[in-house]
């Protein structure tokens, strides 16, 4: 990293933000995510532009989780077992992360299960319609989209080090080594692709839901989705610890802090889709 990308996160995306190769395809797919009326065939027309993707879409279909006797073999096929949402949430990550390897695995079993304790959530507040739900899920995917970009770049085993030097939080680290941290660097991504204002908020306020000036309680959502997912140790980077909270997050809901366990239960219950994504997504070929 060089000396003057310091606290700068313009500087450090021209110089690591290479990875993302298409942003006009990632807002495709994420369009295609939060739209309920989607067909089979819009999704065909947005996957058959990235041969990578549409690789890793047919193997998800033919996995072990997913997969039944007959071999799927093509994109139409794939859709229709797996269904819209599941083939976009694949779709979106891959063509966010071209590379596969352990620290990607962790990555995306984080970020799925915040995906899914953030539709979890929504639903069990009943203040959010089915279109809403899917919304908070795509939030949850990409909360940690600074992140992403910081792990890819070759700058991120000094967090790492970091993060052994005693306990902290992701932020804390970042903002040592890079003077930013993955909040910040993720705003900027996101609003230089024309992600939508509560996608963007998601993103920036996950840890700080109060700095979200529009989406203040989607924020909220996402914030103890990520919450739940560090205290039941689903956290993407080894050693950082549970971002600070409120009370005052629960109480906009009329949660009890028990009820934050049996979140985690619940999330628990969905360790096979949780692991098989984080497999996926973790395999480089």
């Amino acid at each position: 990293m060089a000396e003057s990308d310091f606290g700068n996160p313009e500087a450090f995306f021209a110089r690591h933000g290479g990875v993302p190769k298409n942003p006009v395809l990632i807002r495709e797919t994420l369009a295609v995510l939060r739209d309920p009326a989607c067909s089979a065939a819009d999704l065909v027309h947005v996957l058959e532009k990235e041969p990578a993707i549409s690789s890793k879409v047919l193997r998800a279909a033919n996995s072990v989780f997913y997969g039944t006797p007959r071999a799927i073999t093509s994109l139409k096929a794939a859709i229709v077992r797996l269904g819209n949402h599941n083939i976009s949430r694949i779709a979106l990550s891959a063509s966010l992360s071209a590379t596969g390897g352990a620290h990607w695995g962790g990555f995306w079993r984080h970020s799925i299960s915040v995906g899914l304790l953030a539709r979890h959530i929504g639903q069990f507040t009943g203040a959010y319609t089915k279109q809403e739900e899917e919304e908070l899920f795509s939030m949850g995917l990409l909360h940690d989209l600074g992140a992403m970009i910081e792990l890819d770049s070759g700058e991120f085993k000094r967090i790492e080090e970091t993060l052994k030097l005693g306990t902290m939080t992701l932020s804390e680290a970042e903002n040592m080594v890079f003077g930013f941290d993955h909040g910040r660097l993720g705003r900027m991504v996101a609003e230089q692709w024309n992600f939508p204002g509560d996608l963007v908020d998601a993103i920036a306020c996950h840890h700080q839901p109060e700095t979200s000036k529009d989406f203040y309680k989607k924020s909220i959502v996402i914030h103890l989705a990520d919450l739940v997912c560090h205290g039941f140790h689903l956290v993407s980077i080894p050693g950082e610890a549970a971002p600070p909270t409120q009370e005052s997050y629960l109480q906009e809901f009329n949660l009890p802090i028990e009820q934050l366990i049996l979140f985690g239960e619940w999330l628990q219950g969905q360790k096979d889709e949780i692991d098989a994504f984080g497999d996926l997504m973790g395999d480089a070929s």
